[in-house]
């Protein structure tokens, strides 16, 4: 079935990861004519991005105007927060008929959080798909049992993002090799040099003859940032020249405690625990080497960003993604969080040739290439057949 109409349902439209793919997806199927639809749980930052797109539906309903009036009154307070609100029966039976005429060939989960808002839909009698982008501890964390025996036992066709994925799908989830397919992600990749990269280094005083190992993502449990620091530690000790850089510093008690941590022992001000940026290419131009510490990634979209500067990328192997984008190349990943190996191995990467460094570097930055929309597309394309 060439072209299929496709409802995609969403958890929300924050700026991460899995969502910012979706959206490239819409995008690409719009520029070739496809009208795209989308069901998202809840709202966010990229919704008006989404609804240039395709037609959105939100199934939780923000609450109404007298509700926010309420809020200003002072003893009221504690409804501040309340969650947005679960449709009601006639909301529901609107949605689903809306959708009963659309015809859909195929409902389309972006996320194993999207798995609980799939099973409303049941009543349609449309085939459903997933795309997981999760790994072991995040479908813990973001979907119920009774989700993943859905995905297991209803969802005919599923899409992982890395081969890590598709392994954990199959043997822990019991979700049979016939319905399950890879599906890399999709990365937007900067062609142009950006011209601040100088700035970091000044702005964070950085000697330009020091090397500067890069580290990013959401600080939390799951990307490591600890381990980051602990690993930085060590290479410090031994090669006192090195800087260390992490992007994507939260308003968090998690990176509270890490940057309190680090002052504690980091004299020459060398390693820089720094908030998110908007525009991270300057960071990555910057870099000699950047190096993944996720205990948990299933395709960082980071590390593509990193090959696309030709500089080498090191991470834990079983981590994720990462086994994929390195595969066949030597000399960039060490046993799981094994964080002694990585600071000798950030050592030997550092005491590299320029040559050894950038031989490395081009192979990855050659492979970041396969990661455009045009190829997401091509594959997708071929996938398609089958539904």
């Amino acid at each position: 079935m060439m072209g299929a109409k496709i409802l995609f349902v969403g958890h929300d439209a924050n700026r991460a990861g899995a969502q910012l793919v979706l959206l490239h997806w819409l995008k690409e199927n719009a520029a070739n004519g496809n009208k795209g639809y989308l069901l998202l749980e809840k709202g966010g930052d990229l919704l008006a991005s989404y609804r240039k797109y395709a037609e959105v539906w939100i199934w939780k309903r923000e609450h109404s105007k007298t509700r926010n009036i309420l809020k200003k009154i002072p003893f009221l307070k504690r409804e501040e927060s309340s969650p947005d609100r679960e449709p009601n029966k006639a909301e529901v039976k609107k949605m689903l008929s809306e959708f009963r005429q659309q015809k859909f060939d195929l409902i389309l989960g972006n996320t194993v959080a999207s798995l609980s808002l799939m099973q409303q839909l049941s009543s349609l009698k449309i085939a459903f798909g997933a795309y997981v982008h999760e790994l072991k501890f995040s479908c813990e964390t973001y979907a119920s049992e009774k989700d993943m025996q859905f995905l297991a036992q209803k969802v005919k066709h599923v899409y992982a993002v890395s081969e890590q994925v598709r392994l954990l799908l199959k043997e822990k989830y019991e979700i049979s090799s016939e319905k399950l397919a890879l599906l890399p992600p999709v990365a937007e990749l900067a062609k142009a040099k950006s011209s601040t990269s100088e700035q970091v280094r000044e702005q964070l005083n950085i000697p330009a003859s020091s090397p500067m190992v890069l580290g990013c993502g959401l600080a939390e449990w799951r990307k490591g940032t600890d381990v980051f620091i602990r690993v930085a530690r060590q290479v410090i000790r031994l090669k006192p020249e090195v800087h260390f850089v992490w992007l994507g510093m939260g308003d968090n008690l998690y990176s509270a405690e890490l940057i309190e941590e680090k002052e504690k022992w980091d004299v020459g001000a060398q390693v820089h625990l720094i908030p998110a940026k908007a525009d991270t290419r300057a960071y990555f131009e910057a870099m000699d080497l950047f190096f993944l510490s996720s205990r948990e990634d299933p395709f960082p979209l980071v590390m593509l960003e990193a090959g696309h500067q030709a500089k080498p990328v090191l991470g834990f192997q079983e981590s994720g993604g990462i086994a994929d984008f390195t595969q066949g190349l030597e000399g960039l990943l060490v046993d799981y969080m094994d964080e002694g190996q990585m600071a000798d191995l950030i050592i030997h990467w550092l005491n590299a040739s320029e040559t050894d460094r950038l031989a490395t570097g081009e192979k990855l930055k050659i492979r970041s290439t396969q990661y455009t929309v045009k190829a997401f597309m091509e594959r997708w394309a071929e996938l398609e057949k089958d539904l």
